[in-house]
């Protein structure tokens, strides 16, 4: 009897049938450690939402272009969407930069425009019909939601108009627009979202100076809120063994050594799906993008205690052992196998939930 019964609840218009496991398909970007930031699958699941955000100049736009390019070295057949509302594509994304990332122009669309229909109306209908027709569309950004206007400031005759409240709700009713056709085709979202000034004591003391500068509609609507910023402190002029990011052989006016490279940490400030506040880094070099993933192995492997480390010198994984950081390091930079072993590992303990701490060091003999 009770078979009948779902039987008829399964044919209704809208009745979940099957169960999905949306970690086993997720959007990675080349950073791995940006990548575990994210928890479970190791990325943005299809289907689900991210906001990149931070100050100006952090790298925003910038890692939503490299995962981009890793979307496609991934999935050979898989199309981008971007929304580009600040006019920025011609500058921020030439024919070097798309080497650079790794995208395949031919599935990569750009829409420029800053208004609403352009953007809402554009996904929740031609995207969503193409989509139905078999068009393989992986990722849509939007770079940025700040630039899109408010419905009513798009009719209005003159700036000195005030439309409280106008992009917040132009927003939130796009985004439940944009919902089903996420879930339906398995497409996801990267928004990338300015920053405000904090005006909470309590969160000043807190150390939080800025604030996501978006609405309560859109921040509902996000699953992954993903802080980036360039990292200034020391460390950030250098990789692991103490090369420092420059050219000596070139020089500004003063004498000064150009600058090659530098790091951008990434932290998961909320997650709605996984593990929140892990934080991530990794090293862009300004004409090769983002390098040293080896790096970021290391680090995460050390610090999950998967890379053993039975003293201050020894360093042991997979039955091997290296003498030395500078060993084990170049090890991981020279075997990419070796890499990819480590990060299987490491994501099978995450989603297995079984947290690994690093043995505590012995002293060196």
């Amino acid at each position: 009897m009770t078979n009948k019964w779902l039987k008829k609840f399964h044919a209704m218009e809208d009745a979940v049938v099957e169960h999905y496991n949306p970690f086993a398909n997720v959007i990675q970007t080349p950073s791995p450690s940006t990548n575990f930031s994210f928890g479970k699958g190791f990325g943005l699941p299809r289907g689900y939402s991210a906001s990149f955000y931070g100050p100006p100049g952090g790298g925003k736009s910038l890692l939503l272009n490299a995962t981009i390019g890793q979307l496609h070295r991934d999935d050979p057949e898989a199309i981008a969407i971007k929304f580009d509302t600040e006019f920025r594509e011609a500058g921020q994304l030439t024919p070097a930069d798309y080497a650079i990332w790794g995208i395949d122009p031919e599935r990569l669309v750009t829409f420029q425009t800053n208004s609403p229909m352009g953007v809402f109306d554009k996904i929740s209908k031609e995207i969503n019909a193409m989509c139905q027709e078999g068009a393989p569309i992986a990722l849509i950004g939007i770079d940025s939601i700040n630039a899109i206007m408010g419905r009513r400031a798009m009719n209005a005759d003159t700036i000195e108009t005030q439309q409280i409240g106008d992009e917040a709700l132009t927003i939130q009713t796009g985004l439940k627009l944009v919902l089903p056709v996420q879930r339906k085709h398995k497409i996801a979202l990267i928004m990338t979202a300015h920053v405000r000034a904090e005006m909470d004591a309590l969160e000043q003391k807190r150390g939080n100076k800025v604030r996501m500068a978006a609405s309560f509609g859109m921040q509902h609507h996000t699953e992954y809120f993903l802080y980036i910023e360039r990292n200034r402190n020391k460390e950030s002029r250098q990789d692991l063994l103490g090369n420092e990011f420059k050219d000596e052989d070139s020089g500004d006016l003063a004498g000064n050594a150009d600058v090659t490279a530098h790091k951008i940490r990434t932290i998961m400030k909320k997650n709605s799906m996984g593990a929140a506040g892990r934080v991530g880094e990794f090293t862009l070099d300004y004409h090769k993008g983002i390098v040293n993933v080896h790096e970021e192995v290391f680090l995460l492997g050390t610090n999950r205690g998967i890379i053993e480390k039975p003293n201050q010198i020894t360093y042991k994984f997979g039955g091997k052992e290296w003498r030395g950081k500078e060993a084990m390091v170049t090890a991981l930079k020279e075997h990419s196998e070796l890499q990819a072993e480590i990060l299987k590992e490491l994501r099978r303990l995450d989603v297995e939930g079984k947290l690994v701490e690093p043995k505590e060091e012995e002293s060196a003999e």
